[in-house]
């Protein structure tokens, strides 16, 4: 997948029904688009290693319908971890990280964004080991939007 047909990252691994002369149909879901455009393409590997890419499908995106704080993943974590989030409409987004006494301790994000899903990459390289809580607030389109989550950082 890629949303600019020239970095395209594995997303899943389908296994096939090897060396066959019936046709077979392969079929995977995706669970998030990308709000926008989304590019595809196929690798078939042989017995022998060898492969093909298949020509590129391009995908439209779908913009969410409402807005939505993913579990940051992985969770456990150490040091980084991957916080997602979806945005009906374009908004202000600040993400912000406490420790358990509520002193606020990273600001992950404070920018605007466009309506789609988005994912933050944080590094928590310079946190103690430790429970601790990030809060998303949007403001878009006269709509504020505040949730809270946990994550545990383990060193």
């Amino acid at each position: 997948m890629s949303n600019d047909n020239e970095s395209f990252e594995k997303i899943a691994f389908v296994p096939g029904f090897g060396t066959s002369a019936e046709q077979h149909s392969y079929s995977y879901m995706v669970d998030k688009l990308l709000s926008t455009k989304n590019y595809f393409r196929l690798r078939q590997i042989d017995f022998d290693g060898t492969f093909e890419y298949s020509t590129v499908v391009e995908v439209d995106g779908i913009t969410p319908s409402e807005f939505y704080l993913a579990q940051n993943h992985p969770n456990p974590f150490n040091p980084s971890t991957s916080i997602q989030f979806s945005l009906p409409v374009d908004a202000s987004v600040t993400l912000s990280l406490f420790n358990m006494l509520g002193e606020e301790v990273a600001e992950i994000t404070n920018r605007d964004f466009s309506a789609g899903v988005h994912t933050i990459n944080f590094n928590a390289e310079g946190l103690s080991s430790g429970t601790y809580v990030y809060f998303i607030e949007v403001q878009g389109n006269n709509v504020t939007f505040t949730q809270t989550k946990k994550m545990l950082l383990l060193k």
